[in-house]
């Protein structure tokens, strides 16, 4: 009767001892992959995301399968071609990053489903009126360093051209212009 009693017990233990290290398994690879996004500001494919949000703020988005309905219909309403989508939450408000037309872009939508702003980046030779932007760089004393994004918002009338400037001696600057050429103020 005894040595019955021990062995249940034994079992009973070593049952509940699986049990807990599977579900122990499960969790900690998903906050593994979370702490890995927050730290180097990637997500799960490796893209980077610091090349649409600097000059806005770091990049502190968090994965997430849990967007509000409003949010995801009227992505799937702008969007409706998007592909690889991976969802995010920045700053209060759930991001996009997508694959579009132009490249990898990411929007950014109110909890309500209004969408603040899509950014894309882009190559130097996609900007509009081509060779303008030279004299353009010339007139402001801009040196771009290659990393130029495209803002659309509803808000706007128009697209607007954030571009990374940095000269050799000064701190990078992020500077925002209309298709015409002209300096802007964009504040996200």
């Amino acid at each position: 009767m005894k040595k019955n009693l021990l062995l249940f017990i034994a079992i009973s233990i070593a049952l509940t001892g699986m049990a807990q290290g599977n579900s122990q398994g499960k969790g900690n690879g998903k906050k593994k992959d979370k702490k890995s996004y927050e730290k180097n500001g990637k997500d799960k494919k490796g893209q980077d995301d610091d090349d649409v949000w600097n000059g806005a703020a770091s990049s502190t988005g968090k994965l997430s399968k849990n967007q509000p309905a409003k949010v995801r219909e009227a992505f799937s309403r702008d969007y409706p071609n998007a592909g690889n989508v991976v969802w995010s939450k920045y700053r209060g408000d759930w991001t996009a990053t997508f694959n579009s037309g132009l490249g990898r872009s990411t929007a950014i939508y109110h909890a309500n489903g209004e969408r603040r702003d899509t950014r894309t980046r882009i190559t130097r030779q996609q900007l509009p009126n081509g060779t303008v932007w030279d004299d353009i760089f010339k007139r402001d004393r801009v040196f771009p360093n290659g990393n130029i994004v495209q803002v659309q918002s509803p808000s706007l009338a128009f697209e607007i051209f954030r571009v990374a400037s940095q000269a050799a001696s000064s701190k990078l600057q992020y500077l925002f212009y209309n298709s015409s050429g002209q300096r802007v103020q964009y504040n996200y």
